[in-house]
């Protein structure tokens, strides 16, 4: 139990920890595989599934296929080691939507030490994620002006040299 919480909470304490989760996080819970068991309202809304589409599927059923393989391998290693995973994901939602996640991943381990379950919570970076890319497009953009003005430049001056040696030499 974390120093300064109150071992004495009650259902309602609960309740509204619960509360608050579900109007800004989406959480979901799976099995080893997975496989959704759970998945909360805000889960729900963001991804565009209802409960009964979503429960027991796997969690791929989000995959947005943007992100390099090794996101998801490193991902695995980690919760099956027993040890949580936290990264940044993109995912699909079931309109092909895209959205970002800031994502931890927790295992829950079982009597033999082995993950039985994954609790998943997540907060959207969508907006983040948006401001992130157009600011690298703007700067790319940036760059593309600088290298064609300093080509432009360097055009320029040769061309002054190539006009300056056609002066010094004699007409023919």
């Amino acid at each position: 139990m974390p120093l300064g919480l109150d071992q004495n909470l009650t259902e309602k304490d609960y309740q509204g920890l619960l509360t608050a989760l579900d109007k800004t996080a989406l959480v979901s819970m799976t099995d080893n595989k997975g496989n959704i068991l759970y998945a909360n309202n805000k889960f729900i809304e963001v991804s565009k599934y209802s409960l009964p589409e979503l429960f027991g599927q796997n969690h791929r059923i989000l995959k947005s296929h943007q992100q390099p393989d090794e996101v998801f391998v490193d991902l695995w290693k980690t919760i099956s080691s027993g040890q949580v995973w936290r990264g940044e994901i993109k995912n699909r939602a079931k309109d092909s939507t895209y959205y970002w996640v800031d994502t931890s991943i927790a295992p829950i381990l079982g009597s033999d030490g082995k993950p039985e379950r994954y609790i998943s919570v997540r907060f959207l970076i969508t907006d983040k994620k948006n401001v992130e890319e157009a600011e690298k497009k703007r700067s790319e953009e940036i760059e593309k002006m600088n290298k064609f003005m300093i080509d432009r430049e360097l055009k320029m001056v040769e061309l002054k040299r190539e006009i300056d040696n056609s002066k010094k030499q004699p007409p023919f």
